[in-house]
């Protein structure tokens, strides 16, 4: 039993060197491990709006940004709407 054990024993003491050895090696090949951040996602393909046209001058907006006036019109702007109404 004494003699399974001190195999058991030297078996991991021979993996944890071999261990050790492989990654000292590793990086005088390829040099020490990247501490640089990760290159960040690519940005995620822009979601199609319909755009709304300005009541007074023609422009296109997207309707977030679009001021609204009487009815349905819509502005692009607070002079388009002051100007129109």
């Amino acid at each position: 039993m004494t003699r399974i054990l001190g195999i058991i024993l030297l078996l991991v003491i021979l993996r944890m060197a071999v261990k050790s050895f492989s990654a000292q090696l590793k990086a005088a090949v390829f040099g020490p491990p990247s501490t640089a951040p990760k290159a960040p996602p690519p940005p995620r393909a822009a979601v199609a709006e319909t755009l709304v046209q300005c009541a007074a001058c023609g422009t296109y907006v997207v309707p977030g940004r679009a001021l609204k006036g009487r009815g349905e019109a819509v502005f692009c702007s607070e002079a388009c709407r002051k100007g129109a109404g």
